[in-house]
């Protein structure tokens, strides 16, 4: 199994405490008597389903990774700035991916999140509705934490980008529940979809991160550049391993995304090397009835694992180029190039 290099764990273990800092930090500012802000550790992993406090291995294991606010602090330091004064920003970026979280699985019905039961599920979808959006209050918050190490004009730039990440990973978050068994989906539009819900908050984690580092708009841009190519990636190899991916490692059956009528990447591509021929009327027909058996036979015979495989690598490798642009020769640079191929299931 794939492991980050140790130089990389260990710059990643010490800045998750940064961020887990400037997070409860945030939430301490609210009211501490509601259990609104209980249930919102319990989704972060910090309390248990009786809302006590977990231990240490427990924060890490139910908690998330963390990489979003990781990649955040890192791009700074990569670009030379003040890794701790940029983890509130950070932080923002977890408030964002964790507000999608509990929000996405009240949309999904997934009683699960984790390995533990979901916010909606111990406490009912009204509170977890609001949980979410108390969760997305405390971005603002956060980033508002920057002016104690920044001037105002790199506080309103964090801003503006952090917000524009929200609007597009919503609008993306529309267009995939709007596709869900459309009979037609285009390149085009999948793109906008997965650039939206999957690649723009990556990419405000680096872009933000970068902005607090440096000046120099070229290398902040690339590794805006970067971080949106490699959410590509992610999210293409995440359909990948929908359809493809072992049950044992993914939790899911066989066909998954085929089973709750996504159009991911290898439908999306079905649909385009069918177009014209006798297969495309049969594949329509397996999709609307969710015949996962059909659908794969018929992917197998169109191709589709390779082209999916080849969009990876090829979103895998500008993301590479724009890193190098960035961040050649330089420690966080290397780490954040670690944690690309990790999280893309590569050696190199």
């Amino acid at each position: 199994m794939l492991k980050l290099p140790g130089r990389t764990s260990d710059l990643i273990d010490e800045r998750i405490p940064w961020l887990d800092a400037e997070m409860e930090a945030t939430l301490a500012s609210s009211s501490p008597d509601l259990d609104l802000y209980r249930w919102a550790r319990y989704h972060l992993g910090w309390l248990d389903e009786s809302l006590a406090p977990m231990s240490e291995a427990e924060r890490r294991r139910h908690g998330g990774k963390r990489l979003r606010g990781v990649l955040t602090v890192l791009a700074c330091e990569a670009l030379g700035g003040d890794g701790p004064a940029s983890a509130s920003a950070g932080a923002a970026i977890e408030f964002i991916h964790n507000f999608s979280l509990v929000h996405d699985d009240v949309e999904d019905n997934d009683a699960e999140r984790r390995h533990r039961p979901t916010v909606w599920r111990l406490w009912g979808v009204p509170h977890a509705i609001n949980v979410g959006s108390n969760m997305q209050a405390m971005v603002d918050r956060s980033v508002l934490r920057l002016a104690r190490h920044y001037a105002a004009d790199s506080v309103v730039a964090a801003l503006e980008v952090i917000t524009q990440g929200i609007v597009l990973m919503t609008e993306g978050q529309y267009v995939d529940m709007a596709a869900e068994d459309a009979a037609e989906m285009s390149l085009e539009h999948y793109y906008r979809m997965i650039g939206g819900k999957t690649a723009a908050l990556i990419r405000s984690a680096l872009w933000v991160g970068g902005l607090l580092g440096s000046r120099d708009t070229a290398r902040v841009e690339a590794l805006a550049s970067f971080g949106w190519e490699f959410g590509l990636a992610f999210q293409c190899r995440d359909d990948y391993l929908g359809i493809w991916g072992d049950p044992a490692l993914t939790g899911k059956p066989v066909g998954s995304d085929l089973l709750q009528g996504k159009r991911s990447l290898p439908v999306v591509e079905a649909l385009a090397a069918s177009a014209g021929t006798d297969a495309g009327p049969r594949l329509r027909k397996s999709l609307a009835a969710r015949d996962v058996a059909a659908v794969l036979e018929l992917m197998e015979t169109l191709g589709v694992a390779e082209r999916v495989r080849e969009r990876v690598e090829g979103h895998t490798e500008s993301a590479l180029a724009h890193l190098r642009a960035a961040a050649a020769d330089n420690a966080h640079g290397d780490a954040i190039r670690d944690i690309a191929l990790y999280a893309l299931g590569r050696e190199s």
